[in-house]
């Protein structure tokens, strides 16, 4: 597919899954669009791209961008949130630490260069990190926790589709494939690509109605979340980035990923560890926009 018809098709998909979020049997369509997006969609993908690629070397260096980035972004948010309540302070780490590494980035990246695949590497490192990261701020806040152990399963389908893909490359996968199966992976790729982005909508337009209770826009919780995912990712993310090649694909790809908003299953996260939910949902709303703007700016300036 072309980039005009995959911008098409991913925006027709993410603006369907908006419209249902809005209608009256919106809780049905969550809940089949969930299970689509959780167990095929992602790790379909997953699948798809490590099955035709395998790993390649640039994966080192993407893998130790993505845990010193994060890292670091979770140490500056847990002095930054210092006093504020447990479950709140959960929420901010979460939201600022954790960006929206797929349902936004893969299909914006596949039209304007073509490919995401060391995204996807940045995506399957962050998902690794946050099971560990969410389950020990569980444990050092103090906070409830609601089914811990079935959230951090869903997070680990698609890392564990990407290692079935990975050992299938290097055992079936054709050294030179035919064109037939190339352009057979690409369009199985764009179509999971849409379910995902089906997703998306779903999950962004349910937010817009989940955040009754939550912290205000100028209150001291969603300000550090702001500055973390505006000013302190992007900059952090260009200069960490810099070893894999200023202006390489690679280089383009993670400042990009890094610059992404908060994910949405930030927000169900936060519910299953009894963090701030409700503030999680409206700052992943309030942030989508700005930050994905804001990535796309970066792009098409370091892109030329």
């Amino acid at each position: 597919m072309n980039p005009v018809d995959q911008a098409v098709l991913f925006l027709l998909a993410g603006g369907l899954g908006f419209i249902l979020s809005r209608t009256r049997s919106a809780g049905r369509f969550a809940d089949a669009v969930s299970f689509l997006n959780v167990w095929i969609a992602l790790p379909g993908l997953f699948f798809v791209i490590y099955v035709t690629r395998g790993i390649v070397s640039e994966d080192i260096g993407i893998v130790t961008f993505s845990a010193v980035f994060t890292l670091l972004i979770v140490w500056f948010l847990l002095i930054a949130s210092k006093g504020l309540p447990g479950e709140v302070r959960g929420a901010v780490v979460l939201n600022s630490a954790f960006v929206n590494a797929i349902n936004l980035p893969f299909p914006i990246l596949q039209v304007m260069m073509g490919t995401y695949t060391y995204a996807a590497t940045f995506a399957a490192t962050t998902s690794a990190i946050q099971i560990v990261v969410a389950r020990l701020l569980q444990q050092h806040l103090g906070t409830g926790s609601r089914g811990g152990a079935k959230a951090s399963f869903t997070r680990a389908a698609p890392l564990i589709a990407l290692g079935v893909g990975v050992l299938l490359h290097y055992l079936i996968w054709p050294a030179v494939p035919s064109v037939n199966l190339v352009e057979g992976a690409d369009l199985l790729e764009n179509a999971l690509i849409a379910a995902i982005f089906l997703h998306f909508g779903v999950a962004l337009g349910r937010s817009l109605m989940g955040s009754g209770h939550a912290f205000g826009l100028g209150s001291r919780p969603f300000l550090v979340t702001a500055l973390s995912r505006c000013v302190i990712g992007p900059l952090l993310a260009l200069l960490l980035a810099l070893p894999l090649g200023a202006g390489s694909a690679v280089y383009l790809q993670m400042v990009f990923v890094a610059t992404m908003p908060p994910a949405i299953i930030n927000t169900l996260i936060s519910r299953v560890y009894g963090f701030d939910a409700d503030s999680s949902a409206k700052w992943t709303t309030v942030l989508t926009p700005v930050n994905t703007a804001e990535a796309v700016a970066i792009l098409l300036i370091l892109g030329g």
